[in-house]
């Protein structure tokens, strides 16, 4: 009878218990002293119909490994992490502004970030911020900056106020030994100056007039046009007009209907109830609010020095606006 092999046994498994704590407390211990702090800039450029576009619509997309947003390479965990139990997690110091979309101070710009694990040969795994998983979910072997991406969307939450703000969101992703931390700051460029004119309508049909009525000194009406501004950013603007004209009256855009013309009649625009010279740009105030802006636009018949006769009136017309 072998009275002490039971207590070899205990020893041995006793041992190894001493030996895996220690290797744990190796493992912490050497995190604590090389912690891994990274700070991500980004600078995102608004596009230049971000105003037209409609809430939800996603500005910007970047998707990067952390050495490529970083610009270095480091390994996030060693071999040995699969001794402690880490937890992942991705926190935003913003307010909620939508699904998993969180505010910036770009008023109109919310961000959603993306954490995603991708090592060649492993399984592709995703976390949305905010969110809190435990490490292990990802291989025990050694990863690095270069296996773990990050997709930073813009999205569009309201009106977009022009002007450049930089974000700065620390502590976006961290262990919580603090063996690493991801900082961001982001940079957002709003859109250049831009204007865009919005017609529902290009072709302006009028309604017949009594050619009595044209050549006589009776008021002549004027019909409104369907022109707005969908302006970003833009400090001033002018509207100008441009086209084939009488040669004795600059203000009367010719007649060019192909079929039966009518003679002595042509078309004039105005601007405010002001009939338009073309070619001279006209100042337009722009509101604070610079989307769907009324342009005051309108159109009437007008005679020539040519004796009035019936028949068709065609003029074409093109609309310039010049921003800044």
């Amino acid at each position: 009878m072998k009275p002490f092999s039971c207590w070899r046994i205990a020893t041995v498994m006793m041992l190894s218990a001493v030996a895996l704590t220690a290797r744990a407390h190796d493992c912490q211990l050497q995190d604590r002293q090389a912690p891994l702090n990274l700070t991500i800039p980004l600078t995102v450029q608004l596009p230049d119909k971000a105003g037209a576009a409609p809430v939800g619509t996603v500005l910007s997309v970047n998707e990067k490994t952390l050495a490529q947003l970083t610009g270095s390479h480091h390994a996030i965990a060693p071999a040995c992490q699969g001794e402690v139990q880490r937890i992942l997690n991705g926190r935003m110091s913003t307010a909620q502004s939508g699904d998993h979309i969180y505010s910036t101070s770009l008023p109109g710009v919310g961000v959603r970030i993306t954490v995603i694990y991708d090592q060649p040969g492993r399984a592709k795994k995703e976390w949305v911020l905010p969110f809190n998983t435990p490490f292990s979910e990802v291989p025990t072997q050694s990863i690095s900056t270069d296996d773990i991406k990050l997709r930073i969307e813009a999205i569009k939450t309201g009106i977009i106020q022009g002007g450049t703000m930089t974000i700065r969101l620390p502590s976006l992703v961290s262990l919580n030994d603090n063996s690493l931390v991801v900082n961001l700051a982001m940079t957002v460029l709003a859109a250049r100056a831009h204007c865009e004119i919005l017609v529902d309508q290009p072709q302006i049909e009028l309604p017949p007039i009594n050619v009595k009525d044209l050549a006589s000194s009776v008021a002549k009406q004027n019909y409104p046009v369907g022109v707005n501004l969908q302006c970003m950013n833009t400090t001033r603007a002018s509207v100008n007009i441009e086209g084939a004209t009488d040669p004795q009256n600059i203000t009367v855009f010719k007649n060019v209907a192909p079929e039966n013309p009518a003679s002595g009649v042509g078309i004039e625009m105005l601007y405010n109830g002001s009939v338009m010279t073309p070619f001279q740009p006209i100042d337009m105030a722009l509101p604070v609010q610079q989307m769907n802006i009324p342009v005051p636009l309108s159109v009437r018949y007008a005679k020539t020095d040519q004796p009035v006769s019936e028949g068709k009136v065609k003029a074409q017309i093109t609309l310039r606006i010049n921003y800044l």
